[in-house]
């Protein structure tokens, strides 16, 4: 059975998947060129160890291979790391100019008057119906964005607009 929040995403910033990416980049290269200099360095007799018997070769092949893989995913993160670092740049710029309408057009009196309750309806609901209206007029105003997105920034905006953070 699937649980509703298994399509649930948390939300990650570009800036901060750039930095995951670019960090991983150099674990990913300096355990694979530090592995496939002490492998042939192994292989080579300059280490005081080395494989012996029959599976040495498999041994030494699966190693080398597995350093050559970590140096390749190294180099392709780089690359991520750098698209992501250029998208980041480009949703700062949209966060800012969300942030900047947002001040200038919500209030809190407006999307309380834009929301209707019963009596007695509970806090957390009216949390619920106030974050929807921010949202709502967020993607009117902005069109689609994606949805973790849209999500954490209007966590932020209610914050905001009602806790005056």
């Amino acid at each position: 059975m699937s649980d509703r929040n298994d399509d649930v995403k948390v939300y990650q910033d570009k800036k901060t998947k750039a930095e995951d990416y670019k960090s991983s980049a150099y674990t990913l290269l300096l355990v694979g060129v530090i592995g496939l200099a002490a492998l042939v360095m192994m292989w080579a007799g300059v280490l005081p160890f080395r494989f012996a018997g029959a599976g040495r070769y498999i041994t030494y092949g699966g190693m080398g291979v597995l350093f050559v893989v970590f140096i390749v995913i190294g180099i392709l993160s780089f690359g991520s790391s750098k698209r992501y670092a250029g998208e980041a740049a480009d949703e700062e710029v949209l966060t800012d100019r969300i942030k900047a309408w947002a001040k200038e057009q919500i209030t809190a009196d407006s999307i309380k008057e834009s929301v209707w309750f019963e009596e007695g309806t509970p806090d957390e609901m009216k949390y619920f119906q106030y974050f929807e209206a921010i949202k709502t007029a967020v993607t009117q105003e902005f069109g689609n964005v994606d949805a973790s997105y849209l999500d954490a920034l209007c966590e932020e905006l209610y914050a905001d607009i009602f806790e005056g953070k």
